[in-house]
C-alpha cells in the first residue's frame, strides 16, 4: 500500500504498485514530474555508501524521467521488470563507484551486479535530504549465442 512520508513523497510499499509506477511514466509522458520511494537502505549498505561518498544515505528513490530514460534507450537493454532488482543491488552489492562527473550537481553513485548478466543502477546522492534518485540503469549487451549468427 501507498504510504505518504513526511515529505508528501509516495512511499511505494508493493511490486504491483512499482510496476503502475513503471508503466504509468512510460504511458504518460508528458506528466510532471513525480518522485516515489521504492526503498529503503540496510545499515551494511549504508556503511558501504558512506566508505565511498562519505555520507549515510537511508532511501532509495526513482522518478517517472528515471524510468522513461533507463527503458526507452534500446542500448540500455533493459526490461520493465530489470527496474525491480534496484533495491536488492543498492543492498546488497560492494561494486559501488563514485563517478567523476556530476548529474544536476549530485554525486554520482554507480551500482553494479550481476544478474543474469551485469545491470548497473547510476543514482544521484542527495545527502542533504538522505536519498539515492536512481536516473538510469543499463545492461551490459548480451553476447551473442552463436558466433556465426548473422547480423
Amino acid at each position: 500500500m501507498e504510504k505518504e512520508t513526511k515529505y508528501q513523497i509516495p512511499f511505494l510499499t508493493t511490486r504491483k504498485e512499482f510496476k503502475d509506477f513503471i508503466k504509468q511514466s512510460l504511458e504518460k509522458r508528458d506528466n510532471e514530474n513525480k518522485r516515489v520511494i521504492i526503498g529503503i537502505i540496510n545499515e551494511e549498505a549504508k556503511q558501504r555508501i558512506k566508505n565511498v561518498c562519505g555520507a549515510v544515505i537511508s532511501n532509495i528513490n526513482i522518478d517517472n524521467n528515471g524510468v522513461i530514460h533507463a527503458l526507452k534507450k534500446k542500448n540500455h537493454n533493459l526490461d520493465p521488470s530489470d527496474l525491480f532488482f534496484a533495491i536488492d543491488v543498492i543492498n546488497t552489492t560492494s561494486d559501488i563507484f563514485m563517478s567523476d562527473k556530476k548529474h544536476l550537481s549530485n554525486t554520482v553513485l554507480i551500482f553494479k551486479q550481476d544478474i543474469d548478466g551485469e545491470i548497473a543502477f547510476l543514482t544521484e546522492a542527495h545527502i542533504r535530504n538522505d536519498y539515492l534518485m536512481i536516473f538510469d540503469a543499463y545492461r551490459q549487451k548480451k553476447a551473442r549465442r552463436c558466433p556465426d549468427a548473422t547480423r
